[in-house]
């Protein structure tokens, strides 16, 4: 999996199957669903028949962390290769920052056992599977949030 920021690319290096929401507040601190069986990490999940990317991504974070998001920008996209065991051809999972206008309980109790907010520092003894990779996306979501302002 490597990460290919949306500029100066603009398109997505291959067909979407999942997204990925990172949820950023006015502190700099990130909105984590304690997913049942993984852990804390970013709301994120497959894309339904029928669903946008962005759709896609509204509902993620509503079931996953009761979200309700005011904002939705595209930071990127992770890139499988291969997609995944069943899928040997290559996709894509596009990356959102985001803010939510509110957060509230998350609606699939049997997936989510609900939210946390964390820093930056935070995240490598909280997410399930901390990695360099993510540790640079979510670093590149911090910035991209400060020049965006």
């Amino acid at each position: 999996m490597r990460f290919v920021p949306a500029e100066p690319f603009g398109e997505a290096p291959a067909k979407p199957r999942y997204v990925v929401v990172l949820i950023l507040n006015e502190q700099g601190q990130f909105l984590l669903a304690n997913i049942r069986g993984r852990g804390y990490c970013a709301p994120s999940g497959r894309i339904e028949k029928g669903e946008s990317p962005e759709e896609s991504a509204r509902r993620e974070v509503y079931e996953e962390a009761g979200a309700v998001l005011s904002e939705l920008h595209l930071l990127g996209w992770y890139l499988l290769t291969p997609c995944s065991s069943e899928e040997p051809e290559p996709c894509a999972s596009p990356v959102y920052l985001a803010r939510a206008e509110s957060v509230g309980v998350p609606t699939e109790p049997n997936e989510s056992l609900g939210t946390r907010w964390a820093s930056l520092d935070e995240l490598p003894s909280l997410y399930y599977e901390w990695s360099p990779l993510l540790e640079a996306v979510f670093r590149y979501a911090t910035e991209r949030s400060r020049t965006s302002r």
